[in-house]
């Protein structure tokens, strides 16, 4: 593409990364939303005696994200729920959640 296109374009991707990023902000927060719903799951769990996730409802989720987006959306699924499992703030010390990646 000739430099002076280039230039010509300039303005139109400088909109659309504004846009990449005011979504992106979107995404973070719904992420943390997310998550915030997620470790209340997680405590409602643990409170009643039960394991911490169920591996069916994380094969659904991978699932729904695998159909969407093919095998980028298996990958996110898993960053997405690793990132929302992370450790529960409220969870009492020494508390043995049955994840190996949160044991001491």
């Amino acid at each position: 593409m000739p430099l002076d296109r280039t230039l010509d374009a300039q303005p139109d991707i400088t909109d659309l990364r504004s846009r990449i990023d005011s979504i992106d902000t979107e995404i973070s927060r719904l992420v943390a939303e997310r998550r915030g719903h997620s470790h209340r799951i997680q405590r409602i769990r643990l409170d009643g005696g039960g394991p911490r996730t169920q591996l069916g409802r994380e094969n659904e989720v991978i699932a729904r994200y695998t159909d969407s987006l093919g095998s980028a959306g298996t990958a996110l699924a898993h960053l997405l729920l690793t990132t929302c499992r992370g450790p529960l703030a409220t969870a009492p010390a020494g508390t043995d959640d049955g994840d190996p990646e949160h044991r001491a």
